[in-house]
């Protein structure tokens, strides 16, 4: 198991959203630029809302929502952790939230140490009870989870998770539409 990649997407899933913050469905796409060090990072979750049970809960994830989405905190966040946010949206699509974004980097070592371009890139996904998962890599699975592995040489990391049978406590859309009054 190779930890430069799992520190890959622990970034991956920590960039779009904290606490309470969930999603139907998520993709993540890195790729790289012809140098093998530079590139971007789109991540695109769709149906985004609360797990929160209480409705104060729930009103704070939307605030932060709203901040990630609005606020300048979110943009000096993602610099830190070595990514240029170049887009960000927050959006209704089929009367569902959807957050949009998309990051660029100079260098690929700040999100995933050691990286190297000549390496198969291994990444474990543990607790996937519950997750449909695809990618552009190759899916196994663990005694513990999957493990979704690219071969050396690639320059684009893709990997999708869906919840199955989602069902949030919270209604974000009512909230945006209330919000864009």
């Amino acid at each position: 198991m190779q930890p430069r990649l799992h520190a890959l997407f622990v970034a991956f899933l920590s960039l779009a959203f904290a606490g309470c913050l969930i999603s139907e469905g998520t993709t993540y796409r890195l790729t790289l630029n012809s140098d093998h060090k530079s590139g971007s990072l789109s991540i695109v979750s769709t149906h985004v809302e609360s797990n929160a049970s209480d409705s104060a809960g729930q009103s704070k994830d939307f605030a932060e929502l709203i901040s990630n989405w609005k606020g300048d905190g979110y943009l000096l966040g993602q610099m830190e952790k070595g990514l240029y946010v170049k887009s960000r949206s927050l959006k209704l699509e089929h009367g569902r939230l959807v957050w949009r974004e998309t990051a660029i980097f100079s260098d690929v070592s700040a999100l995933i140490p050691d990286f190297n371009f000549n390496d198969t890139m291994r990444f474990p996904l543990r607790d996937t009870s519950g997750l449909v998962i695809t990618s552009n890599g190759t899916l196994s699975s663990t005694h513990g989870g999957m493990v979704v592995q690219w071969k050396p040489h690639t320059t684009t990391f893709e990997v999708t998770t869906r919840m199955r049978n989602f069902s949030p406590l919270s209604s974000f859309a009512q909230q945006f539409r209330r919000y864009h009054r």
